[in-house]
């Protein structure tokens, strides 16, 4: 028996990484889904793979979004779990942070995710209530240098996380954040000197510089990967969760409990 059987799952940003790996979790524990992303080619692959159906999505546009959302509720009547997992990474010291690359980042990771959460909360909220879910990063906890881009939008998501838990919590709708630190995956190039097995998962050896590195600055002495937060989403969005909402939950063996290498 699988902890989501029968349930209606989105998952966008589905296309790689930790949403291809969310999106494979949730269909080996009975999950009907929708993934969705911009490269509609790999979305494909992962709907062979899960039989979900597969979205073209552009995690900034408002319409789109909404439109995802409409899709949901005209293919199942309702919409039970709902999880964010766009995103890009841009690095720069804030003395030299340029306007096209905060706008980049701040468009996906910041202005999208409310749309998502608007979109996806009322629909939940119209339906019953469900499990809303946004990947955000442990960056947005410890303080990082040359991350503001990046970790600022996700530390302001991480907070919207909370607000829309209070907001839509009378609605029997839980919002949470998955908050992974370092994960060896196609966005962060390979985790440096690692090899890609698939869309979601790379080889990155523990003698490679950054596995090194964080294995020396992580608690628990070793790499999360993507399967690791697709254990947490799958979690989070079941009823072993169902009295939790408005947390953010770091999934990167304690990493924040040290320091970003």
């Amino acid at each position: 028996m699988g902890l989501l059987d029968g349930r209606k799952a989105v998952v966008l940003g589905a296309s790689s990484g930790i949403g291809w790996a969310i999106a494979e979790r949730f269909a080996e524990h009975g999950a009907e889904l929708i993934v969705a992303a911009r490269r509609l080619d790999n979305l494909e692959r992962l709907a062979a793979k899960t039989g979900a159906t597969p979205m073209r999505c552009d995690g900034r546009e408002y319409d789109d979004l909404k439109a995802l959302a409409d899709a949901a509720i005209d293919r199942w009547g309702t919409l039970d779990v709902a999880v964010n997992s766009a995103g890009i990474v841009r690095h720069n010291l804030i003395r030299d942070i340029t306007p096209t690359e905060l706008h980049e980042v701040a468009d996906i990771q910041y202005f999208g995710f409310i749309y998502f959460m608007k979109h996806m909360g009322n629909a939940m909220a119209a339906t019953g209530g469900g499990s809303l879910i946004n990947i955000t990063s442990s960056t947005a906890i410890s303080v990082p240098v040359g991350l503001t881009p990046y970790s600022a939008a996700k530390a302001a998501i991480n907070f919207a996380t909370k607000i829309a838990a209070r907001e839509y919590g009378p609605d029997r709708v839980r919002v949470n954040a998955v908050a992974p630190g370092f994960v060896p995956t196609a966005m962060n190039a390979y985790g440096g000197g690692g090899t890609p097995i698939d869309e979601a998962r790379v080889d990155l050896p523990a003698d490679s510089p950054a596995a090194r590195a964080f294995i020396e600055q992580t608690p628990l002495g070793r790499i999360t990967t993507v399967d690791d937060c697709a254990d947490v989403a799958l979690a989070v969005a079941s009823d072993l969760f169902g009295d939790i909402t408005g947390q953010v939950i770091p999934v990167e063996g304690g990493n924040h409990l040290l320091r970003l290498p």
